[in-house]
C-alpha cells in the first residue's frame, strides 16, 4: 500500500486559550510541553522535511480537560505519592484504582469534536496508529519509552476516541508509576499527549541506530529489521535481522540473518493479527545492502539535525522509507570534553584505567590533573594539556600523537597488555583502520625527545624497581619523598602569597 506524504488539509482546532489539537505541520521541539517528546520529534523532523507520515497531536490541554472531569482526581493524585519505588504492591494496588475510575470518565465534548475534526481532516477512511507521547518522554537525558500504551491499525470515530482514552490512562500503568517515582517525577506534572499518525503498513520495518549501542562506535549504524509491522520488534516478540553500516564510507560492513519466525500485519476492519512464516522468507534477508546504506543516509540527516546519536523507528513501504520515530540513545558512554576542533582522528586511552582509578573523579581533580600533566604543552606550561582530557568523570589522553611513531606503535601496546590487556587489545583493534595508518598520522607526530625527557625517569625508577632495588623499606622512604616534597610546595606556595 502506498503512502502519501503530501501536505495535510489545515486543521482548525483551537480552542479560545489553549489547542486540544495541533498538526505536525504546526509542532517543533519547543511545544514539548504541549505534546510531549514523541509528538514534538515528530513536529520537528517534518518540519525539517524528514519523511514522517502526516498526523496531529492531542494536547496535554486536552489530557487536564479529560482529569478535570474525575471530581476525585485530587485523591487519586494524594494516593500516587504515596507509592515507593520499592513497593510493587502498593503500585498496583492504587494504579488499578487510578485507571478504573478514569475508565468511566466520559472525555468532554468538545475535546472529542477537536480530535475528530482533525482525524476527518487527514482521511477518515485510513488506517491510524495512536500513541502516548508523555512530556517526561523521549529527552535528552532521560528515555520514557515504552512507559505508555500504543494502538495500531485504528480505523472509525469510535475506535479512534476510545483509543485516546486508553492512551491517557496508560499514563497510570504501574511501571509507569514506578518508573515516574524511581526517577523523582511529580505524578501531578507528567502529562500525556497523544499522537495520531496515518499509518504506514509496510513490508518492513525496525529500528536504526546511529551510533552502535553495543561497541559504542559512532561511525556505525545499527539496523535491526523484520517482516511487517514494527511494533512487534520493539515489544520483543519477533527475531530481527541486524546490519551495520560504516557511515563515512558508506559500506555495510556486517549482516546477521535471523531466524525470522513471526511478523504482525494489520487487518483490514483494524486491529492486528500474529503471522507465521514459513519457507525461505524466514532466513532470507528483509533489506538489500542498498536499502540498509540509504537508510543510514536518512539516519546521518537526523542525527545531523539534532547534533546528537538518536534511536530511530523507520518502516519501507513500496520500496519507500519512513520515519515514524526519532529519540536521542541515552545509553552511549559521553564524548570526550572539550571535543577536538581540527577534524583529525583522535586516539583516547583512560588513563584513569591505566591507573587504575577506575571510579569517576571529581571536577576539580580533573581541572588539575590538565593542568599538572606535563608532556604536551611545553609551549604553554600554564594552560590545560591539549593532549588530556575527560569523559563520564575519567581523564582520558590522546595517544594519537604517541602512536603516530613506529617504534612507540610497536611497543606501547606491548606494554600497555601488563597495565590493561583490554585496553591493549582495543588500541591493537583501532591501529587497522585507516585513519589510524601510520601515513594519515604524520602531522600529529609527537615530538620524542620532549616525549623521552618526561620518560626518562619514570622508566629508570621501573627498571631499578624491577631489577635492583629491594622491596624492604621502600614504602617508607615513599612516605619520607612524599612529606619533603609536600614541605618544598607549601614552603614555595606560601612565599608566592602578596
Amino acid at each position: 500500500m502506498a503512502i502519501s506524504i503530501t501536505k495535510p488539509q489545515p486543521i482548525d482546532t483551537r480552542s479560545a486559550s489553549d489547542p486540544y489539537v495541533l498538526p505536525f505541520t504546526a509542532i517543533s521541539a519547543a511545544d514539548l510541553p504541549q505534546v510531549g517528546g514523541k509528538g514534538a520529534n515528530l513536529g520537528e523532523m517534518t518540519q525539517a522535511g524528514f519523511p514522517v507520515p502526516p498526523g496531529f497531536c492531542v494536547t496535554t490541554s486536552a489530557f487536564r480537560r479529560f482529569v478535570e472531569n474525575c471530581a476525585d482526581m485530587d485523591e487519586l493524585y494524594g494516593a500516587l505519592e504515596t507509592v515507593r519505588a520499592d513497593d510493587l504492591d502498593r503500585a498496583r494496588v492504587v494504579g488499578e484504582q487510578v485507571r478504573s475510575r478514569l475508565a468511566k470518565v466520559p472525555i468532554p465534548p468538545d475535546v472529542a469534536d477537536a480530535v475528530l475534526g482533525a482525524w476527518r481532516g487527514l482521511g477518515a477512511n485510513d488506517a491510524y496508529a495512536v500513541r502516548s507521547s508523555a512530556t517526561a518522554e523521549d529527552l535528552p537525558d532521560a528515555s520514557f519509552a515504552g512507559q505508555q500504551d500504543t494502538y495500531l491499525n485504528i480505523r472509525g470515530a469510535d475506535s479512534m476516541l476510545e483509543s485516546v482514552r486508553r492512551c491517557w490512562i496508560s499514563l497510570f500503568t504501574d511501571r509507569a508509576i514506578l518508573y515516574r517515582v524511581q526517577n523523582h517525577f511529580d505524578h501531578r506534572d507528567v502529562l500525556l499527549s497523544v499522537v495520531v499518525q496515518r499509518m504506514v503498513l509496510p513490508q518492513v520495518s525496525g529500528i536504526l541506530f546511529t551510533a552502535d549501542p553495543v561497541t559504542g562506535n559512532r561511525c556505525i549504524t545499527a539496523i535491526d529489521a523484520s517482516y511487517g509491522l514494527g511494533e512487534a520488534l520493539v515489544s520483543g516478540i519477533v527475531s530481527a535481522d541486524l546490519y551495520k553500516v560504516d557511515k563515512r564510507l558508506l559500506r555495510e560492513v556486517d549482516a546477521i540473518i535471523a531466524d525470522k519466525q513471526l511478523a504482525i500485519r494489520p487487518l483490514p476492519n483494524g486491529g492486528t493479527m500474529q503471522e507465521k512464516l514459513n519457507g525461505a522468507a524466514r532466513t532470507a534477508r528483509v533489506l538489500t545492502a542498498e536499502q540498509a546504506i540509504s537508510l543510514t543516509q536518512i539516519g546521518s540527516r537526523i542525527e545531523a539535525h539534532y547534533g546528537k546519536p538518536q534511536d530511530i523507528e523507520w518502516a519501507l513501504a513500496d520500496d519507500d522509507f519512513y520515519v515514524v520515530q526519532s529519540r536521542p540513545i541515552t545509553s552511549l558512554y559521553p564524548p570526550p570534553a572539550p571535543p577536538p576542533t581540527d577534524g583529525a582522528a583522535h586516539f583516547y586511552m583512560s588513563f584513569s584505567h591505566a591507573q587504575v582509578m577506575t571510579d569517576p573523579m571529581p571536577p576539580m581533580g580533573l581541572s588539575v590533573w590538565r593542568l599538572l600533566f606535563p608532556f604536551g604543552k611545553e609551549a604553554e606550561p600554564e594552560a590545560y594539556n591539549p593532549l588530556l582530557t575527560h569523559a563520564g568523570g575519567r581523564l582520558y589522553v590522546d595517544v594519537g600523537p604517541l602512536l603516530a611513531r613506529t617504534l612507540p606503535r610497536r611497543i606501547v601496546p606491548t606494554m600497555l597488555e601488563n597495565a590493561d590487556p583490554l585496553i591493549a587489545a582495543a588500541i591493537k583493534q583501532l591501529l587497522k583502520r585507516p585513519e589510524f595508518r601510520i601515513e594519515s598520522m604524520v602531522g600529529q607526530r609527537a615530538r620524542l625527545h620532549n616525549l623521552a625527557r618526561w620518560l626518562r625517569p619514570i622508566l629508570f625508577g621501573a627498571v631499578a624497581n624491577l631489577f635492583w632495588r629491594q622491596p624492604e623499606g621502600r614504602a617508607a622512604a615513599v612516605n619520607r619523598w612524599s612529606d619533603d616534597f609536600a614541605r618544598r610546595i607549601t614552603k614555595q606556595l606560601t612565599a608566592a602569597q602578596p
